[in-house]
Parts: structure tokens; C-alpha cells; sequence
């Protein structure tokens, strides 16, 4: 508990963890001793008890930051926010997690122990994140590699033919040489940014490495290194605290990218729509951000009716948005074809129309489907039911019309382009889509309320849970330290970042297995973006509990670790084509950071 002469911080720290149990109070240990390892039943017992309790606030962890992360991507389906979620509120809220296992590691009574857990947690998530996620992705994103190009395939399929791409590696000597990525220029210039604010490690390892080799165990030898080090830390959290703006600033810069932002807004589109829980959207609600871009370019002047024939319009927007717009309605489209046909029947165009919102007699129904089936075949197919969709949505942004005039609007003939859209998206899998009833009969406005409240909802309680558990989740990893004689830096550079960090790299491999030029460069970039998150957000909580909590920074072999493979990683990023070699170089960085930071403090470093 907190004592009289505890400073704030320290308080603090000692409140949230006597809500908890304490694993000191756990067989195999007392008085805050614990067992030797193997020495008795006890701590064998112990062990196993306080393992179990990291399981369980590793879970709760991981839940939380699954919540943070899933209600940010719901605001993206917001279109007055949906810019500054990618840019600005992913990018802080993934660091979170990791911020406070840092924080709390620095706040109780024994912080400048526990401060080991902290940085333990920064170091095994920055260099986890830059390693088996970048070789897996590297792995599972690779295409062949033709006189020094990618082999992506494009619109008008792959950039060689299949036949000279054959032709070209026969004799090649392994999958290593003539496989990999081709990222988009964007990661070398993130390479780029993830070095310089790197540096800010050297602000303070500078002053400490002086005592970096310094083996005295004297009582005050801490205070006299957090005294030498205290403007230093204050130096580094303001220009920490600089570069966290700066990069923010660039973020922002970045999401006017207009496709950028709708990869991300297409992301949480289809996430939502697929939602099992109290959350899903109909298809007006799916509509609804569309909407909002639609009709900005219609008063820009960029979409809309020309010479007021409503019939043109699904030709008029604009022709980045058609396959977009392909990807995202094929889903709906097998949904309603029950018999999976490939085509559309009255029955089936009806529960269509339904979940659009259009209450409609029989007669009616025959009536859309005579102006939906130009060919009169007797059913709908793909392309005709797309240009019926982007027709329905720039008629109602353009002129908000009521339901028969947006029917009208749907009397559309399939045109070239929006043919070519569909084959482009047929190579996306069909999903079914459950909606849940209540949510279905919402209009898209009430939905919108409903995405916003439960985006707050979500990172609310994420939030919390992160702030109530980090605190003895950090004790209990110290506690196993002590329990096993390893070092806790060690058993929160493995265990850490899988409660903090699981969701990253599940996403980058799933964004790599795409195998496409933009989806393996998102994967990547995320992955950069949380390092420089670490070099910024993370290492400023640091550098203030150097700074105002009198703690000392002598972790010179830690520091040296993350700065090495920040590097060589950049390195690798720079390069236009990551071969699959690269791949298992930075793979085998992960066990090799480990043993230069077991090796560094074997020869007397810190």
C-alpha cells in the first residue's frame, strides 16, 4: 500500500495494485524473498499460480486492446472523422497498451526494479513488431521477382505474361533469390522517419553510458545516475514529446490521400458488416459514408449529372470509386442470391430492395425488375445489379430524392467500365453478412448515432481495463523474475507484447497473404508507424519518470538493441525489392537481439 512519504506518482501505483492480489503473497515466496528456482513444492505451486495470473491479465490486455483498436476502426465509418481515425487516433490508441505497462513499471514503491519490466515491454514490442511480422509478411506477400521487378497482378493481369515469367526463372537457383516485395515508395520514406526518431534514444543513453559499466551496488549510486541524468531526461521527453507532434502532423498530411483513406473506411466497412454482435449495418448504413464522399465531389464539381439525365450518373462518378464500390457490394450480392446462380430472381431482388428500404407491393416488384433487366433474361447478374447501386447512390446525394424517383434512377444499363470493375473484384471470396433485425430497419442517420456511441463505448471500457490491469500486470511479471532468476527485462521482452501487440501483427499477415503492391505496403507501414509511436509516445513516459520521478536510466545494452535493429530493418525498407532472403535475416534478429542483450550485460553493461 502507499505510505505518508510516497511521491504522488508512487501513490498512485500502490492504489491500483491492492486491488489486486499480490504475487509476492503467493506460495514460494515471503517477506518479498522468493525460493530459489527448484528448491521446493512451494515453488513449484507458486509458479504455476502466478503464471495463471499472467494468463489472465495478459487476456484481459489483449481484450482491450482488441476493444481500442475495434472502436476506432468504427469511427472510420463516421465521415466527418473518419480522416484524422487513421491518422491520428489508431496510431495513439495501438501505443496505449504498451504506454501503460511503461507508466505503471515506473510507479511503484520498488519502481526503479520494475522499471526493468517496462523497458522490457518497449524493447520486446518495438523489435517484435520490426522482425516476425516483417519476415511473415515478406513471406507470405512474396511474388516472383522478374529482372529485378515484382510480379503483382494488375487490371490487365500480371505485369509479365505467365509463360516469360516461367521462362525467366527456370535455372533459378532458390525462392530466396527470386521471390519477395516491391512496396510502394511510401516505406522507404517511413524507413526514413523510423531512424530519425530513433535518435531520441541517444538523448539520454549519451550521459548514461558513462555509467553504463559502473558495477558498484551503493545505496545512493541510483539517486547520484537520476541526478546526472535528470535535465537530460527532460531534454529528451520535450523533443520525444517534438517528434510525437511531428510525426502526428505528417500522419495528417498523409490521410488527405484520398485512396489511403478509403482503403482504411473500406477496411471498417467490411469488418462492420460481417460484425456477429449487437453491432452490424444494413445496406443504406453501408451506403452512408459513400454518401458523404459522393456528394462533396458532387459540389465540387467532380460527380454528378451531366445535361440532367439521371440515367448517366453511375457513369458520371468518378472511376477510382468503381472498383471500390465492386468490392464492396459483391458480398451483398451473393447474399441475396440464395441459389447462387450468379444472377438475381424477383424473390430475391425483393429482399433486396427491403434491406434498401423500399417498401414495395408485388406489382412494384415486377415493375424494378423490368427496369433492372435491360437483357430481359429474366434475372439480374452482377454488373447489372452494381450499375443499379451507384445509380440509387449519386441519385439520392445529388438531389436527395424521395424512394420512386431513386427508383427511377435505377433504370441504368450496364456500361464497359463498371463491367471491368465487377471481373476486377470476382477475385475477392463472397462472405455472408448476418445484420442484426434491430439495426437493419434503422436509417443510415440512426446508425451512424449507433456506430458513434458504440465507438465510445468500446474505447471507454478498453481504456479502463488497460489503466486497472497494466499495474499488477507489471508486478506479476516482475514477480515471475524473481521466481526464476531471470532478469525481468527478459520475461517482459517475450510476454508483454503478446497481450499489447497480437492485433498488429495479425493484421499485417493478413494484409501481406493479399499478395498485392497496396496491401503488402499497408501491412509494412503499419509496423513502421508503431515503431516510431515507441520512439515517440512510449520512450516520452519514459523520460518523464527519469525526469520527476527521481528513477535512473542505466539500460545501455536494451537501448543499443532497439537502436540496431531500428536500423538495419531501415536498411532493408529502403531497398525497392525485399527478396525472401530478407525475409529470414530479420526473422533471425528477434533471437538475436535477445543474445547481443544477454552477451552486452555478461561483459559487465549495466
Amino acid at each position: 500500500g502507499a505510505t505518508p512519504g510516497d511521491p504522488p506518482l508512487n501513490s498512485m501505483g500502490s492504489l491500483l495494485s491492492s486491488a489486486f492480489i499480490d504475487p509476492a503473497d503467493l506460495l514460494g515466496c515471503e517477506a518479498g524473498v522468493c525460493d530459489a528456482p527448484f528448491s521446493s513444492a512451494d515453488w513449484a505451486w507458486g509458479l504455476i499460480q502466478v503464471l495463471s495470473l499472467a494468463s489472465a491479465y495478459g487476456y484481459v490486455l489483449y481484450l482491450a486492446s482488441q476493444m481500442l483498436s475495434e472502436g476506432s476502426e468504427l469511427l472510420l465509418l463516421v465521415p466527418s472523422v473518419a480522416g484524422i481515425v487513421g491518422s491520428i487516433v489508431l496510431p495513439i490508441l495501438g501505443a496505449v497498451p504498451d504506454g501503460a505497462i511503461m507508466l505503471f513499471s515506473g510507479l511503484g514503491a520498488d519502481a526503479q526494479e520494475q522499471l526493468q519490466v517496462g523497458v522490457g515491454a518497449l524493447a520486446g514490442s518495438t523489435i517484435m513488431l520490426l522482425t516476425l511480422p516483417w519476415g511473415l509478411s515478406i513471406w507470405l506477400g512474396r511474388v516472383a521477382i522478374v529482372d529485378g521487378v515484382a510480379q503483382y497482378r494488375t487490371k490487365r493481369g500480371l505485369r509479365l505474361p505467365n509463360d516469360v515469367v516461367q521462362a525467366k526463372l527456370d535455372g533459378a537457383r532458390t525462392v530466396l533469390h527470386h521471390t519477395g516485395v516491391e512496396p510502394l515508395p511510401a516505406i522507404r520514406e517511413n524507413a526514413g522517419i523510423m531512424a530519425g526518431t530513433g535518435l531520441v534514444y541517444l538523448i539520454i543513453q549519451g550521459p548514461a553510458m558513462k555509467f553504463a559499466r559502473d558495477g558498484r551496488e551503493e545505496p545512493t549510486r541510483d539517486h547520484h545516475i537520476s541526478s546526472e541524468e535528470h535535465w537530460w531526461a527532460v531534454g529528451g521527453l520535450c523533443i520525444a514529446l517534438s517528434f510525437f507532434c511531428g510525426y502526428l502532423f505528417l500522419m495528417i498530411r498523409q490521410s488527405s490521400d484520398r485512396e489511403k483513406t478509403a482503403s482504411l473506411v473500406d477496411r471498417a466497412i467490411v469488418k462492420a458488416l460481417h460484425e456477429k454482435g449487437s453491432l452490424g449495418l444494413s445496406l443504406p448504413g453501408l451506403i452512408a459514408p459513400i454518401l458523404a464522399n459522393v456528394e462533396a465531389r458532387i459540389r465540387a464539381g467532380e460527380a454528378g449529372p451531366r445535361d440532367g439525365q439521371v440515367h448517366t450518373l453511375s457513369q458520371t462518378l468518378v472511376a477510382e470509386d468503381r472498383q471500390r464500390l465492386a468490392h464492396l457490394f459483391k458480398p451483398f450480392f451473393h447474399q441475396y442470391d440464395q441459389d447462387s446462380d450468379g444472377s438475381l430472381s424477383a424473390d430475391e431482388l425483393n429482399h433486396l430492395l427491403v434491406d434498401l428500404g423500399e417498401d414495395i407491393s408485388k406489382k412494384q416488384n415486377v415493375e424494378w425488375m423490368a427496369r433492372l433487366d435491360p437483357d430481359r433474361s429474366g434475372a439480374i447478374e452482377l454488373s447489372e445489379f452494381l450499375d443499379a447501386i451507384l445509380a440509387y447512390i449519386v441519385a439520392f446525394s445529388t438531389e436527395r430524392v424521395d424512394s420512386e424517383r431513386a427508383a427511377a434512377a435505377m433504370s441504368v444499363y450496364p456500361s464497359r467500365s463498371t463491367a471491368g470493375s465487377i471481373e476486377d473484384a470476382e477475385d475477392d471470396e463472397a462472405e455472408e453478412i448476418e445484420v442484426p433485425e434491430d439495426v437493419r430497419k434503422l436509417d443510415w442517420q440512426s446508425q451512424q448515432r449507433v456506430i458513434r456511441r458504440r465507438a465510445a463505448q468500446l474505447m471507454s471500457l478498453g481504456t479502463g481495463l488497460i489503466i486497472l490491469f497494466s499495474d499488477p500486470m507489471v508486478d506479476v511479471l516482475s514477480n515471475i523474475g524473481a521466481r526464476t532468476g531471470v532478469a525481468p527485462f527478459y520475461i517482459a521482452f517475450l510476454f508483454a507484447p503478446l497481450a499489447s501487440n497480437t492485433s498488429e501483427l495479425i493484421a499485417s499477415l493478413n494484409y501481406s497473404k493479399k499478395k498485392t503492391r497496396k496491401t503488402i505496403t499497408i501491412a509494412l507501414s503499419t509496423l513502421e508507424g508503431a515503431a516510431c509511436m515507441n520512439n515517440t509516445f512510449c520512450l516520452a513516459i519514459f523520460m518523464g519518470l527519469v525526469a520527476f520521478n527521481n528513477l535512473a536510466w542505466h539500460f545501455s545494452a536494451e537501448t543499443s538493441a532497439i537502436l540496431l535493429v531500428e536500423l538495419i530493418v531501415a536498411a532493408a525498407a529502403i531497398m525497392p525489392v525485399q527478396r525472401t532472403w530478407t525475409a529470414l535475416a530479420v526473422l533471425s534478429l528477434f533471437p538475436l537481439s535477445i543474445a547481443y542483450v544477454a552477451t552486452l550485460e555478461a561483459f559487465g553493461f549495466d
